[in-house]
């Protein structure tokens, strides 16, 4: 099936490929519709984090070029500054690749230097930029564009008003209000330096590693994310969520401790669900599926025990028909009615995708030893532990 753009602006067309990458993002299927909770606690956690993001070099790399950008550097025609920080973030991820050939997490290594991506590092990162305050402002990158050159042209008339018409007095009081403005918009490690694309890598320099770690531990202290970063926690022991949680559930402050054991209760219920799905989807003969059902058998209360309104109320969700989903198949289970909590199950899918749509209505078009979704869920734990493990390498130097 191909797509095709009528009418779209840039903006709407970059929201439709969020969507569109965001149902590609690893461990993103979601066939029973419980993604609103999932995203709600992997955002509680580990916010300004994607499942899409690589490297947290990026973090950096894009405010160093939008800063070029609002500062003026890229003129003043909104389209030619878009398609220019286009072309620098593809520049970039050529000059990654050749300055670090055998190392992963360079956006677009697959096409790069001919091709380039849908979706720009900026995109990809500019949720996360904007949320531990590298910018100051919360617009999108084309809103910032348009504030940024409002702003120069007032500074420029003002400076005009106090000086007289000496060209290089103007060409210097237009550098000076871009730099202004641009100092107003974002954040950057003391030490920034206009030539930062020489001998660019992928690694943070100490200083941008220790920037990038005062960032995130002012903006969400509160979160795990502050909280491993803040005690230089060794995430890479870590495989998941609950293992973090198992970990700390005594050392982390009282309601984040919390919170993360309901993460973990309504996980369980989550694997349950999709262990069960697949044992649906297989008529019973993938061997997976009945292997695990048979240890969930055994530990049914455990597995279930979550409280599903307190997952709710905590994370602010009002959601009747997922409220009415989880509830029916709990309470199925609790009775020990299979056949309830599968009919649940067949349900669910149903009402998020249409009948025709459904796989479980679908079952003869899958081989018995086809998994559909995942297992449990890391809330994103492991695009957290990519981003911690480069702020501590990068304080290291340890890839010198």
């Amino acid at each position: 099936m191909q797509l095709g753009w009528v009418d779209f602006s840039k903006e709407d067309r970059e929201k439709v490929l969020d969507v569109m990458n965001l149902l590609q993002e690893q461990g993103a299927v979601d066939e029973i519709g419980i993604g609103l909770i999932r995203d709600a606690f992997a955002n509680m956690f580990f916010p300004g984090t994607s499942t899409v993001q690589t490297i947290a070099k990026y973090f950096l790399i894009v405010p160093y070029v939008l800063k070029e950008a609002t500062e003026g550097q890229y003129g003043n025609d909104m389209s030619r500054i878009l398609r220019r920080i286009d072309q620098e973030e593809k520049d970039c991820g050529i000059r990654l690749m050749q300055n670090c050939p055998t190392e992963e997490g360079i956006i677009g290594r697959r096409v790069l230097p001919k091709g380039w991506v849908a979706r720009k590092p900026s995109n990809i990162y500019w949720n996360g930029i904007r949320t531990y305050g590298i910018c100051t402002q919360d617009l999108t990158i084309p809103e910032l564009l348009k504030a940024s050159i409002v702003l120069q042209a007032q500074k420029k008339t003002s400076a005009l008003g106090n000086k007289g018409d000496d060209t290089t007095d103007s060409e210097r009081d237009d550098a000076d209000a871009g730099r202004d403005v641009a100092t107003q918009l974002f954040s950057v490690p003391d030490d920034y330096y206009t030539d930062w694309r020489e001998n660019l890598s992928i690694y943070l320099t100490a200083s941008e590693a220790a920037f990038l770690r005062k960032m995130i531990e002012t903006s969400v202290a509160d979160s795990l994310l502050g909280y491993l970063l803040k005690n230089n926690i060794d995430v890479t022991k870590y495989d998941s969520f609950e293992a973090v949680y198992e970990d700390l559930k005594e050392e982390t402050p009282a309601e984040l401790s919390k919170k993360m054991k309901i993460a973990c209760d309504f996980n369980r219920l989550v694997y349950v669900a999709r262990v069960r799905y697949n044992h649906i989807l297989s008529n019973g003969q993938n061997d997976d599926a009945v292997a695990e059902w048979e240890f969930i058998e055994e530990n049914m209360a455990y597995m279930i025990s979550v409280d599903i309104d307190e997952v709710l109320r905590v994370l602010n969700i009002t959601n009747f028909r997922l409220r009415r989903f989880l509830t029916t198949f709990k309470n199925a289970l609790l009775a020990g009615d299979l056949e309830a909590a599968d009919k649940a199950l067949v349900d669910r899918e149903v009402e998020i995708k249409t009948r025709s749509r459904a796989k479980l209505c679908r079952r003869d078009d899958y081989a018995n030893d086809t998994w559909i979704g995942g297992r449990y869920l890391d809330y994103r734990l492991f695009s957290a532990k990519r981003i911690i493990t480069d702020i501590y390498h990068g304080e290291e130097g340890s890839h010198v």
